[in-house]
């Protein structure tokens, strides 16, 4: 189960006297601090107007950050992104977020929850409301490791390991992820937190296009469009992973759950026959991408546009 709100513009908010941008639903009892947050969070930044040619390739966010509210941990899982011209016929975004407590986390991660159908609302044609109770969440896992996704779009699936490595490997360090609008991000993401066990998962913050960190919290994986402010803020990170998605593919340096995410799990003997993960390997056997105090870009080829908007 998980707390709601929904951020738009419209006629009438739910909070009496608001309008334009505001809060048009939120679960009943939502404390007003976390109602703040989440609409802190609402910002979108279009790479197309409304009425360009190009707005239907204006980027979707999908994000996972953490906060400590009142005392207590919680997931703050997100859909961000341009929607129809509002009232007055400007442009007009929408932000769905979810509340999750630890309790209530499915072990599939946060980026599998949001691939789930019904999980986000994408328009908003509604009367503003308080909804009654809290939103179910469905329950479950990928099954596969193999990242099929990163597959078609890098050539080798194995760059999915890579990036679950990385945050293995070096948690407080983010990784960058270049790309162009129409890449399957939150598919990618997806993919590469399935090579970690379920109890990691929900540690990895991500942004499927990220343009500024919000106040408070951390993101582990930062998807960028190449060029932009958020993408030249690796400058500021010596020891990154930055892979980009638009150039053509290297070779992905290897790892053990390089060949997971090639071959699956028990095709590379990854897990234990207790289900537990082997130890990272000693220092002379860790790939050199994770022990050198430079930067290292990793250039992909870029998959087809087309899918799930990133």
């Amino acid at each position: 189960m998980a707390s709601e709100l929904i951020y738009t513009s419209a006629p009438r908010g739910v909070r009496p006297g608001t309008s334009g941008f505001c809060t048009v639903a939120y679960t009943r009892g939502m404390s007003a601090s976390t109602v703040r947050l989440l609409e802190s969070l609402s910002a979108y930044k279009h790479l197309y107007a409304a009425h360009d040619p190009r707005a239907a390739r204006n980027p979707v966010v999908y994000s996972h950050y953490r906060y400590t509210i009142s005392g207590r941990s919680l997931h703050i899982l997100s859909r961000i992104s341009a929607a129809a011209a509002d009232h007055t016929n400007r442009s007009n975004t929408i932000a769905h977020h979810l509340v999750v407590s630890p309790t209530e986390r499915p072990d599939g991660g946060p980026a599998w929850l949001a691939l789930q159908p019904g999980v986000f609302v994408e328009s908003w044609d509604r009367e503003p409301e308080r909804l009654e109770g809290p939103k179910p969440l469905p329950r479950g896992d990928a099954g596969s490791t193999v990242a099929r996704t990163w597959h078609a779009a890098a050539g080798d699936a194995g760059w999915a390991g890579v990036l679950a490595y990385a945050f293995l490997r070096r948690p407080s360090d983010p990784a960058f992820l270049l790309f162009e609008p129409g890449q399957p991000m939150l598919e990618l993401i997806a993919e590469a937190l399935a090579l970690l066990p379920p109890r990691r998962r929900w540690d990895v913050t991500f942004s499927t296009y990220f343009t500024l960190l919000p106040a408070g919290t951390t993101c582990a994986w930062r998807c960028c469009v190449p060029g932009s402010e958020a993408a030249r803020e690796v400058r500021r990170f010596p020891r990154s992973l930055v892979i980009d998605l638009t150039q053509p593919p290297g070779a992905p340096p290897d790892n053990p759950l390089v060949q997971e995410a090639r071959q699956g799990a028990a095709a590379a003997q990854v897990r234990r026959p207790d289900g537990r993960r082997p130890p990272p390997p000693p220092a002379s056997t860790r790939f050199k991408l994770l022990e050198s105090n430079r930067r290292r870009t990793i250039r992909l080829k870029p998959g087809k546009p087309g899918g799930r908007q990133p």
